[in-house]
């Protein structure tokens, strides 16, 4: 599904619309609810900074599994750090607010602000970890110890998703978010 919003081209996958519409069937708790909002106002959060930066996004594609935000590159290192870092200030704005309202909804956002500071690879810690390297070492440089982080730091949170997997007998999802980061690792 393609459409245009101004001038900024964008694209959502029939996945993720199959997928929102098996969870809100589904999610009877609205836990995968609270998840999913606190991952769209991540993405705002970016798209935010950007506009206060005056950087100015071309495209937004969403997939199941991934958010691609094409954009302008930002005039300097600060301005990179900002946006790299807007998605983590929303969430944790987020939730500070619903602390009086909704457990969960703070929890999904305090989860994906720590998540996403990990210096690993397509996480916003990854391209922070980047942006600081860059200041000092080559490209190459940079993206050699941004691999070498993400792998040792993917060993023990595989390790963690297995033993919550086998302690609750369901819960998979730290797992299979590992494996989604080996892979990109892999084939990025």
């Amino acid at each position: 599904m393609s459409f245009r919003l101004g001038k900024t081209r964008c694209f959502i996958g029939y996945e993720v619309a199959a997928a929102i519409s098996a969870v809100l069937i589904l999610d009877r708790e609205n836990r995968i609810i609270c998840c999913i909002l606190a991952a769209v106002l991540h993405e705002l959060g970016h798209l935010l900074m950007m506009r206060c930066f005056g950087v100015r996004v071309r495209a937004v594609s969403v997939r199941l599994f991934d958010v691609l935000i094409k954009a302008d590159a930002p005039r300097d290192l600060r301005s990179d750090v900002c946006i790299t870092l807007g998605g983590v200030m929303m969430n944790l704005l987020c939730a500070a607010v619903s602390v009086p309202f909704s457990h969960r909804f703070l929890y999904a956002n305090l989860a994906l602000a720590i998540f996403n500071l990990l210096p690993v690879m397509s996480l916003d810690g990854g391209r922070l970890l980047w942006l600081l390297l860059s200041r000092r070492f080559l490209p190459r440089t940079c993206t050699v110890t941004l691999k070498l982080t993400t792998f040792v730091l993917l060993i023990p949170l595989m390790t963690a998703g297995i033993v919550m997997l086998f302690r609750s007998g369901y819960n998979y999802s730290l797992l299979a978010i590992s494996l989604y980061l080996l892979a990109v690792l892999i084939f990025k």
